[in-house]
């Protein structure tokens, strides 16, 4: 979803930029791993909380004049991390608040079985795109320009 947005300047600010993005949208997990939604639902980096520190860090990244980071990078950033729990929002809810208090924001639309199946759909479709993408972009750019059809062409 975030690589048409990516810097496209070299490649490895285009890898630097995905990796960091695709990082930040694991992160929730990888800070607090849980394997049942009441895992989930005693998680802080699933709250609120975690999401405006994770805020204040991209900011202060932002901020810092040697750090090469692009603004558009961080705010990917930031949306992988709110797209992750917006996901984990339909699959069961998160406790928001947590700590302070036990509401769960969301709904149980995606069943614990789907789970597991739909996160090795949507990684193979994150693999796909993230290969495939700018290989597609290069054989476009490199193929020239049909718009009108050739004489020999027109003629037969």
């Amino acid at each position: 979803m975030a690589v048409p947005f990516l810097p496209r300047t070299d490649r490895p600010a285009f890898y630097r930029s995905a990796g960091l993005v695709a990082l930040a949208g694991a992160l929730p997990d990888l800070l607090c791993p849980h394997l049942s939604l009441a895992g989930r639902y005693t998680s802080w980096s699933h709250t609120v909380f975690a999401y405006a520190g994770f805020n204040l860090v991209l900011l202060g990244l932002a901020l810092l004049p040697r750090i090469r980071i692009l603004r558009r990078t961080l705010l990917l950033a930031s949306l992988a991390w709110a797209l992750h729990l917006a996901m984990d929002g339909i699959s069961g809810g998160i406790a928001w608040l947590y700590p302070f208090s036990g509401e769960v924001l969301g709904e149980r639309l995606v069943r614990y079985y789907w789970w597991f199946r739909i996160d090795v759909v949507l990684t193979v479709i994150a693999i796909a795109v993230f290969w495939l993408w700018p290989a597609c972009r290069r054989n476009r750019a490199s193929q020239p320009e049909r718009s009108a059809l050739s004489e020999g062409e027109r003629a037969g």
